[in-house]
């Protein structure tokens, strides 16, 4: 690990009595002196612009390691590598002096397994994933190397938070992250207190909430200043057109590309409309892909043809 250690933490139990009564859970004290250990990765590659400006917002205070993959590896979704080995090399001073890094020639989700199981060995506290090149949308989650990323951290238990820029608006040269740095630098105070590091264990801050942390966050494609605002918003739907295009190589031979066209009518309330009006979006996620609705449906037909019990 390099040297941006953490510094000591100022909990609960050094509160004296003015403090216990004005700020009973010590969430002040704990937003100016708790250092988190951050581990970063990405599905464009380590040596993108996203992900570096991602790191280079991190305040200096909290330890950083990167793990994320060598070469490209967009809509590769929740996909290993495991027909082939793995190589991974080591980076040193990445962005910062002092980050540790090391680039994989796999998908995000090796990443992690390698980061969170190997590679890292000082505890983590959070994981990111991004900055993409790219939002990541209704219909795109499935797809996106960036959210699968920061899924794979929170299957193993692991906060995790995944940030996507927007694509360039017409005209518009190139990304601008400065939206992302912006919501980083207004989130990275709460974060202690949303997974419960140093928390006293009552209530509102109890166990079940520590590691729990699952969020989309995407900004439009502009100068900060033009940002509307943040909207916390649900998964909405983006069904492309166009999907497939045929062509032909310089053989004659069929090809096809895999692509689409965005839907010119997003849905309305979803984190779809939000970054299509100039929002930032943040969209809660979790793992349970259950239809609670159609289970019991399900259920009570089986009960109904015989096919189940009656008590299940």
């Amino acid at each position: 690990m390099g040297t941006r250690g953490r510094l000591p933490v100022r909990g609960p139990d050094c509160m004296d009595q003015q403090q216990a009564r004005t700020d009973p859970y010590g969430v002040r004290g704990l937003r100016r002196n708790t250092y988190m250990h951050i581990l970063v990765t990405n599905d464009d590659g380590l040596w993108a612009q996203g992900i570096q400006a991602l790191v280079a917002a991190i305040p200096a205070e909290h330890t950083i390691s990167v793990v994320a993959p060598a070469s490209p590896q967009s809509a590769k979704g929740h996909s290993l590598t495991m027909h082939k080995p793995l190589r991974v090399t080591k980076v040193d001073d990445y962005v910062h002096p002092g980050v540790d890094a090391w680039s994989v020639s796999g998908t995000p989700v090796d990443c992690m397994m390698l980061g969170l199981d190997t590679l890292v060995e000082q505890k983590v506290d959070i994981v990111f994933s991004g900055i993409n090149h790219g939002d990541n949308l209704g219909d795109d989650l499935p797809y996106s190397g960036t959210v699968s990323g920061a899924y794979e951290a929170f299957l193993s238990g692991y906060p995790s938070i995944a940030f996507s820029t927007a694509f360039p608006r017409t005209g518009n040269p190139g990304f601008d992250f400065s939206p992302i740095t912006w919501f980083l630098q207004k989130m990275l105070p709460l974060i202690p207190e949303l997974i419960g590091i140093n928390q006293p264990l009552t209530k509102s801050f109890s166990n079940e909430l520590n590691g729990s942390l699952f969020l989309n966050v995407n900004a439009p494609n502009c100068p900060v200043s033009d940002v509307k605002g943040i909207r916390i918003v649900p998964q909405g739907r983006r069904r492309y057109a166009h999907r497939v295009t045929a062509s032909v190589d310089q053989f004659g031979a069929p090809i096809y590309w895999i692509g689409g066209d965005v839907p010119p009518i997003p849905q309305e309330g979803t984190d779809v409309t939000a970054v299509a009006d100039g929002y930032i979006s943040v969209t809660p996620l979790g793992i349970d892909l259950t239809d609670y609705i159609l289970l019991e449906r399900l259920q009570q037909l089986g009960t109904f043809a015989g096919l189940t019990p009656a008590s299940q």
